[in-house]
């Protein structure tokens, strides 16, 4: 269960964090998720920080309720690659 609750964090760690490096040198037009955008254009980068914060939270909540082992590591995988996918754009955007 640990390596399940590191692997979400850290998938979602990598796109908080280059989320935090690439936007204030890219500028938040380009960033794709309009709740990001709208979060960060209102109230800066905490409002980001609290909703990747709730996101993460609530992916490894839904991992701890499946009981089944199969359906818990793909909760995970997909949990931990949206992040991944995340960060990825992020660093697209950056070397745009």
């Amino acid at each position: 269960m640990k390596l399940a609750i590191a692997l979400v964090g850290l998938g979602m760690a990598a796109d908080l964090a280059t989320f935090a490096l690439v936007v204030p040198h890219v500028g938040i037009a380009a960033e794709v998720n309009p709740v990001m955008q709208r979060g960060y254009a209102q109230v800066g980068l905490l409002a980001v920080v609290a909703l990747k914060l709730a996101c993460t939270l609530a992916i490894l909540l839904l991992v701890l309720r499946v009981r089944d082992p199969l359906r818990r590591w793909l909760a995970v995988f997909l949990g931990a690659g949206m992040g991944l996918l995340g960060a990825w754009g992020n660093i697209g955007a950056g070397l745009a």
